[in-house]
């Protein structure tokens, strides 16, 4: 066989499973055979898509969806499999639904038949994507939109009334929305580590960390005095234990279901950060390399070529040149730990207000530090603002409501590693709060008077005895 001949032939082995393509509509957007293109609010494939067959595929979703909801109206079709695909529809709000098409992991290898020759196989390996695993992730995938957009319906119809054709300014709002959310987050799903998107997809529900009775009223009481310090313009709070994501504590007006949401959004939010600061301190530790090395081979020529030279011309300074040794220079010292580091409040322009006290942590929305690059180079702190807006369902009292609430999203995290997260109204007042330097120094400090790092260090405790009872 020519090297031609085994190029085109199929790779022997297992391929993975991999998306298709994915889609989001809405069929009454287009309910003449002129409009039918504009159901389709967002869509995306593994390779370039022609209209028609786009409309297809849509076509036959709808198809599915229509014919199997004959047969169990209150509960359409959820996914369907054939040979070669899985299909999975989700309909998150009346009118809208999210559908996926994965392609099936594929085993190559060759067998002999009766006759003894070699024939090639090929098997499709429908039992390794999990039904439910994929469901959920789609509903997880819908819940992170909702809390940082609000619903389809809020976007595309004003005050939530369904009108027969919504102008087209918010249809491509609503589609801008979905596009910038969905287009970054389907792309990094691992379909070979689908056994940990079942567990945390079909069980998605919040680990509560164990805490003692006095230990939990004493964090509800520094609940309750932050809100009446602030003029009850924070109305939530939740803490996290960075270590496995457990929930330490949360308001009691807080729904259960809007933490596992916020949680998720945090704990992503956490983990960008640290790697960032893992890269920053790998970068200035490089440089540190770079620069000592840099300098010992400097010293190196120097010692090795001009000095002789010079000591052959009979210098004076031969005592003084002596003592310009490179062992003097310390490359040992450790690079300090970011959250170890005090920073000075800063203003919006980027100038610095008086440091009042030593930094017990980092905040990560709301006035960020972040670091700015000179016109020479030389890196100066300055401060930006990164606003963090989500929806949920709790409201400032026990009463349910039916709409979606707008906050503002705080993210602090502690020097113990629990994160403390703080939901403000999204009103001009909160705004302005958020706006304004001195209510992040003020937030700290007066979350220390309350001995914070005392209780912080009692609750660690607390969970660290628990897991080891387990």
């Amino acid at each position: 066989m020519s090297q031609e001949d085994e190029a085109i032939l199929p790779r022997l082995g297992k391929n993975s499973p991999i998306l298709s393509y994915f889609c989001v509509y809405n069929p009454s957007l287009g309910q003449t055979e002129e409009t039918t293109k504009d159901q389709i609010l967002y869509y995306t494939a593994k390779k370039v898509v022609p209209a028609d067959v786009k409309m297809k595929q849509i076509g036959l979703a709808q198809a599915l969806v229509n014919f199997t909801s004959t047969f169990s109206p209150s509960q359409p079709t959820q996914n369907v499999h054939s040979q070669k695909n899985r299909m999975v529809f989700l309909q998150p709000e009346p009118g809208f639904w999210i559908h996926m098409c994965v392609e099936l992991g594929i085993l190559r290898k060759q067998i002999k038949d009766s006759k003894g020759k070699e024939k090639l196989v090929t098997e499709y390996l429908d039992s390794q994507l999990n039904d439910n695993a994929l469901e959920a992730v789609l509903k997880i995938g819908y819940e992170q939109f909702k809390l940082l957009n609000g619903t389809f319906s809020s976007i595309l119809y004003e005050d939530n009334k369904v009108i027969d054709k919504p102008n087209r300014q918010r249809t491509r709002a609503l589609m801008h929305a979905i596009e910038e959310f969905f287009s970054e987050w389907i792309w990094k799903w691992d379909f070979d580590r689908l056994d940990i998107m079942c567990f945390t997809a079909v069980f998605n529900g919040v680990p509560v960390q164990p805490v003692l009775r006095n230990n939990y009223l004493r964090v509800n009481e520094l609940d309750e005095s932050i809100k009446i310090k602030f003029d009850q313009l924070i109305s939530h709070i939740f803490v996290l234990n960075l270590q496995d994501g457990g929930l330490v504590y949360r308001s009691p007006t807080l729904l259960i279901d809007d933490v596992c949401s916020l949680r998720k959004y945090v704990l992503k939010k956490v983990e960008k950060h640290l790697k960032q600061e893992k890269r920053k301190l790998d970068i200035d530790s490089t440089v540190k390399k770079d620069k000592v090395s840099g300098l010992k081979s400097f010293t190196k020529s120097i010692s090795t070529s001009h000095i002789l030279n010079y000591f052959s011309v009979g210098s004076k300074s031969t005592d003084t040149l002596k003592t310009a040794s490179p062992t003097t220079i310390d490359t040992t010292l450790a690079l300090p730990i970011t959250t170890e580091i005090p920073t000075a409040p800063s203003s919006p322009d980027g100038t610095f207000l008086p440091e009042t006290a030593v930094s017990q942590g980092i905040f990560l929305t709301g006035l960020i530090e972040t670091t700015a690059i000179g016109m020479n180079g030389e890196e100066r702190p300055v401060t930006r603002s990164e606003l963090v807006r989500v929806y949920i369902a709790s409201t400032r009292d026990d009463e349910q409501s039916n709409k979606l609430i707008e906050y503002y999203l705080l993210v602090y995290k502690h020097k113990s590693n629990l994160i403390w997260s703080f939901l403000l109204p999204a009103t001009s007042k909160s705004e302005n709060l958020l706006s304004d330097p001195m209510f992040y120094t003020e937030l700290e400090k007066y979350m220390t008077e309350k001995k914070l790092d005392e209780l912080t260090e009692v609750l660690k405790e607390n969970i660290t005895s628990m897991q080891e009872k387990r």
